[in-house]
């Protein structure tokens, strides 16, 4: 792993790999209480960092896997509260619920089921509280406010430092890749909101679940963001107006270009949420294309 010392408060912590979608950056915040949000640094890292840091709350921004499975070693290694977001709250306790409203409408359960389960290590919170954006952090971080920024889940979330002017954004999206919303539950016009209210803060460093850290052109990073998005549906109207089925256009790629040099079962897995993201996008488009209802971007990007 690696530690950065972002101030006298904030750790920045970035795992080793990303690999197969196992893992993401987190941080840990060190005030009245200390909390780890988005911690899931892998098998190892993960369990040292807890019994070394002993945290008082452990936060997950949202329910997908490379984001909330750590939290499984929360009791076994610290004392700390696990704390998931309460909209979120049936994909973290059933394995059921959580397969059924992912890979379940994609034909892709079982073999979604048993890559959860075996590979990534999913189990069940049973202990835990359940948090929103009304939730008050005060006696452990009284400077910490919480953001709800859905979209690319139904109740993302993001952590704003305003003394600081620190943003640890989650998974919004701000990578060299984009936003990804390849499950049916996300939502393009909602993750487009959430970078226009971030957009609204003030902020000199954004900490990122997958990107790093930004510093520079804090503006260009939301706006990037929503360009990725327009540029994708502008390139799937193309297509379309071409002749060029569905099935052909997913296989281009949308968030994940040349999967066939992706082994199984992680091909599978691609395909389903390229085809997640071409459904989103075929439907936007027909409601008049994601300009309709964000005007403004157009002259902003």
């Amino acid at each position: 792993m690696k530690k950065t010392v972002v101030t006298d408060r904030i750790i920045y912590v970035e795992p080793d790999s990303m690999a197969n979608f196992s893992s993401c950056a987190g941080i840990i915040i060190r005030s009245k209480g200390k909390v780890f949000i988005d911690m899931n640094l892998g098998p190892e890292e993960t369990p040292k960092l807890l019994m070394q840091e002993n945290p008082d709350a452990a936060v997950i921004t949202h329910f997908h896997l490379d984001h909330s499975v750590w939290t499984r070693y929360v009791a076994d290694y610290s004392k700390a509260l696990v704390l998931i977001p309460e909209k979120e709250e049936p994909c973290l306790t059933s394995l059921d619920f959580v397969i059924a409203h992912t890979a379940g409408p994609f034909g892709m359960a079982e073999k979604w089921k048993d890559f959860v389960v075996n590979h990534l290590f999913y189990r069940p919170l049973t202990v835990y509280d359940c948090y929103s954006e009304k939730t008050s952090f005060h006696h452990l971080v009284p400077e910490m406010v919480v953001l709800d920024t859905p979209g690319h889940s139904p109740s993302h979330t993001s952590f704003y430092f305003p003394d600081e002017k620190i943003l640890f954004s989650g998974d919004v999206g701000l990578d060299r890749f984009g936003p990804w919303y390849g499950w049916a539950d996300c939502n393009i016009k909602t993750i487009v909101e959430s970078l226009l209210r971030l957009d609204g803060l003030q902020v000199e460093l954004i900490l990122t679940s997958h990107g790093g850290m930004i510093k520079n052109k804090i503006r260009n990073a939301f706006l990037k963001s929503i360009r990725h998005i327009l540029e994708r549906e502008e390139k799937i109207i193309r297509k379309l107006d071409k002749g060029m089925t569905k099935q052909d256009i997913i296989a281009q790629g949308i968030f994940y270009p040349h999967t066939q040099k992706i082994r199984e079962p992680m091909r599978s897995f691609v395909t389903m949420w390229d085809t997640a993201m071409f459904n989103h996008h075929e439907a936007l488009i027909k409601e008049g294309g994601l300009v309709k209802f964000f005007p403004e971007i157009k002259g902003m990007i």
